[in-house]
């Protein structure tokens, strides 16, 4: 029997409305300039624009699950095969962001030539850093598999400061019991 992920508090109304006010007025002031400076501002705009508008929409960050049926273990210190799954999956995505990068390089080294005969080598940064940015976020949104908040936030909010840790910032969940067995 699955159980619903814990829910977790939105940022505070007037953090949140900032937000979507400042993601509307960049998406408005990008859709006024495009014309004269181009589609790189365009499209850049309107994905920064729309970021900061889906964040105060949402109240915070969202999270990316880990395990498809997630219930609330048996004890609170307990590390079983589905944390021990999700653990795997959350190492999965950590080395993906760290191939995503030579990888990013290697690909910057490939596209850079024709993007400069074409006369926009700016649109490097929208291929190849939107993909890299996706790619590290999904890590750093990952959800716990012990207790379903942010493996990597020490506060149960959704707008929650992101750090790169070990251990789950709730419930002490390490990185390392993947390896370790269970006593």
């Amino acid at each position: 029997m699955s159980v619903e992920y814990p829910s977790r508090p939105m940022a505070p109304a007037w953090v949140r409305y900032s937000c979507m006010m400042f993601g509307l007025a960049n998406m408005l002031a990008t859709i006024a300039y495009a014309s004269r400076q181009g589609i790189f501002l365009l499209v850049g705009g309107s994905l920064v624009g729309s970021a900061w508008f889906a964040f105060g929409a949402y109240g915070g960050f969202p999270l990316v699950d880990t395990i498809a049926d997630w219930h609330l273990p048996a004890t609170p210190v307990a590390v079983d095969e589905m944390h021990r799954q999700g653990l795997l999956v959350i190492r999965r995505r950590k080395w993906m962001m760290y191939l995503a990068i030579p990888a990013a390089l290697a690909m910057n080294g490939l596209l850079m030539p024709p993007l400069m005969r074409l006369g926009h080598p700016e649109f490097i940064v929208l291929i190849l850093g939107v993909p890299l940015g996706i790619i590290n976020f999904r890590y750093l949104l990952s959800r716990c598999p012990r207790c379903g908040f942010g493996f990597f936030t020490r506060s149960a909010s959704r707008a929650a400061v992101l750090r790169r840790r070990r251990v789950c910032g709730h419930c002490d969940l390490s990185l390392k019991a993947l390896k370790q067995p269970n006593v």
